[in-house]
């Protein structure tokens, strides 16, 4: 009995312990279920937060976009600046990486090349009032598309000024969720290649030609043109691509071609962009109000010099005869009082170009950074019909960037550097030239003017004869800002694009390297000379790069390299050949069959225009290699031609 008793007992307590230990193990499992319920839960509610974060974002993309002018930017004056500004911008900073941290405390503390925001406005409010932003979150809330307490939401539009910005940071909070993006203005500019018409029907792209950045192919009236691709393996596109219509001249692999990603254009979309894309919607919206003043008055005396910043034209008279050029210009980097000095000169074949009864030279001494809003000093020496000269010497006290090349005729030429010669067109800051006829006076008549580019095109930044580091994971390397690979293949902004570098000293890096990490070095040294640079060069006419002895290098062709975005386009779209006058069609020409080999027209910026011509036929011409990035660009002041829209970038969600 007392061995059956014992055995009791240890049943009893046995059976206690199991029961304290499955009570422990309950509760255990019940705590993280109940964790991972609250965990889930909480989880679920962090995503709709975002989920409504995002919707609230997009809504006020929208609002800015209603607010939005082609010539003024965004108008916020309407809306109370926010308290929050601070806060905001400490947040944004501190959930940033190493990398985004510094190019966001750049941006915050007035070290950023284009933007600085200095106010938060809050778009939820105009006034003491609710603005139609506000308005639209509220039906979006009772139509269940948001969840959101909208009490405890906050949007902020972080701009540069109190009343009118031309970039914008949007900033929305959503109880424990916040996102923000950089919205501004879209242009043509935006597009590697911009083709309203598309590329004619006998033309493609073809093995070795690189467009680095979004691309864009229209088509004409007739429902032709779009995009051709050829050769074997043929052409790449490392940008998105948009066409209407595609051509296939080979059996392609298609996606080795469109590795950026591609979009079919309907027919609304190409009429939407050609509308926009025309000389007098960009004059009548951006350049008709923008503060101007002639050289030649300007230097003679007859008009004083706006002490706000302003734009220079220069009024020129078509010469007699069949002359190569009217008017003639160079820019170089000279060394004036131990400075950096960007000096602009312009002349005629023989020396001097005319306007009016007189022959002028006009050189313009802009200094170190370049504009915008940099003083110029204008020398002009005047030569009468009667021998006599006279030597003129103004001041500007703000130079804008805006340049005008007005003939007071049609059917007149310029020339970007001289023909037969090799000189090196560099320029330093933000600039627009702008190239029309009748002084500018375009509606009047369209122009058969024609600009002819003889050299390279360069920005003071990124010369080929400056050098920059390029660090890779074992070594670092000192290269020429030149954007090609020893053997001679153009270097994408691509990860998996690998090549040997060429060395200053000629010799090739002894690794490969990929494309970002050598573009990365580029925009790494563009960012330290802090000079903004950019060029717009848009006409009426047409742009050409004709053959000259000046391209002539032993038994090789050079590759021609233009630092410039390059706009051609019609003074007015209803007006083409056949309507009126014998309208021409405004070209970017190549006179690809007087060239002796093949190199590469290199566009770094953005080529747009009416039509092309094709550059190489297989065996001569140039190929092309045009690079577009968003880190050159700025439109805050409106002188690139626009094309309406905006763009959402840079998105981030925490």
């Amino acid at each position: 009995m007392i061995t059956v008793k014992s055995k009791g007992g240890y049943v009893v307590v046995l059976s206690i312990l199991l029961v304290f230990v499955s009570s422990i193990v309950a509760i255990a499992i019940f705590s993280q279920v109940e964790a991972t319920t609250r965990k889930v839960s909480l989880t679920i509610q962090k995503m709709e937060n975002q989920s409504d974060a995002l919707k609230i974002l997009a809504t006020a993309a929208a609002y800015l976009r209603s607010r939005y002018s082609v010539a003024n930017g965004f108008y916020l004056a309407d809306h109370p600046q926010s308290q929050e500004f601070d806060a905001a911008k400490e947040f944004i900073i501190s959930s940033s990486g190493p990398v985004e941290k510094t190019i966001w405390q750049s941006f915050f503390q007035g070290d950023a090349e284009e933007i600085t925001f200095t106010v938060a406005k809050n778009l939820l409010l105009t006034g003491s009032t609710d603005s139609d932003l506000k308005k639209a979150l509220n039906k979006s809330k009772e139509r269940g598309l948001i969840n959101a307490d909208l009490s405890k939401v906050k949007v902020l539009a972080f701009s540069e000024s109190n009343e009118r910005s031309w970039s914008v940071l949007l900033y929305v909070n959503v109880d424990s969720s916040w996102c923000w993006a950089l919205t501004g203005p879209e242009g043509f500019f935006n597009y590697a290649v911009f083709l309203p018409n598309g590329i004619p029907s006998y033309a493609y792209y073809s093995t070795g030609e690189v467009i680095d950045g979004p691309s864009w192919f229209g088509v004409d009236d007739n429902g032709k043109g779009g995009l051709g691709i050829g050769g074997n393996p043929g052409p790449r596109f490392y940008g998105k691509t948009f066409y209407r219509l595609l051509r296939k001249y080979s059996n392609l692999n298609e996606e080795n071609i469109f590795i950026g990603g591609r979009v079919v254009l309907s027919d609304e979309d190409v009429a939407a962009f050609k509308n926009a894309y025309q000389g007098k919607t960009y004059w009548e919206a951006q350049m008709a109000a923008i503060d101007k003043v002639d050289i030649i008055d300007l230097v003679t005396g007859q008009l004083q010099a706006p002490e706000n910043p302003a734009g220079l034209i220069l009024t020129y008279s078509k010469d007699p005869g069949n002359q190569p050029e009217d008017l003639i210009m160079t820019s170089t980097i000279q060394k004036i009082n131990g400075e950096d000095t960007q000096v602009v000169k312009f002349y005629g074949y023989d020396g001097k170009f005319r306007s009016d009864n007189s022959n002028y030279e006009v050189e313009l001494l802009i200094p170190y950074p370049g504009p915008p809003n940099v003083p110029v000093t204008i020398v002009a020496t005047e030569t009468k019909p009667n021998g006599d000269t006279n030597v003129y010497t103004a001041n500007l006290p703000s130079f804008n960037g805006f340049l005008g090349l007005f003939c007071d005729t049609t059917n007149s030429s310029i020339a970007l550097g001289e023909k037969n010669k090799w000189i090196k067109n560099v320029f330093m800051g933000d600039w627009t030239v702008l190239v029309m006829g009748n002084k500018g006076r375009q509606q009047e008549q369209t122009p058969w003017d024609v600009v002819n580019i003889y050299s390279d095109v360069e920005y003071y930044s990124a010369r080929d004869d400056s050098t920059m580091i390029v660090e890779t994971s074992n070594a670092s390397y000192t290269v020429y800002m030149n954007p090609f690979f020893y053997d001679g293949t153009p270097i994408p902004n691509q990860r998996n694009v690998v090549g040997r570098l060429k060395l200053t000293d000629g010799s090739p890096t002894s690794e490969l390297v990929d494309g970002k990490s050598f573009w990365d070095a580029w925009y790494k040294k563009l960012s330290q000379t802090s000079t903004r640079d950019h060029l717009n060069f848009i006409t009426t006419g047409d742009i050409s790069t004709p053959w000259h002895d000046g391209y002539k290098i032993s038994s090789k062709i050079r590759n021609i390299r233009l630092d410039m975005s390059v706009f051609t386009m019609y003074w007015d779209r209803t007006r083409k050949p056949g309507h009126g006058n014998n309208v021409l069609i405004p070209t970017l020409e190549v006179d690809y069959r007087n060239f002796k080999g093949l190199g590469y027209r290199v566009v770094f910026g953005s080529i747009a225009s009416e039509a092309v011509t094709a550059t190489w036929d297989g065996s001569k011409g140039l190929k092309e290699f045009n690079i577009f990035d968003n880190r050159l660009y700025s439109a805050r002041r409106g002188f690139s031609p626009m094309t309406g829209a905006i763009l959402l970038e840079g998105l981030r969600l925490r």
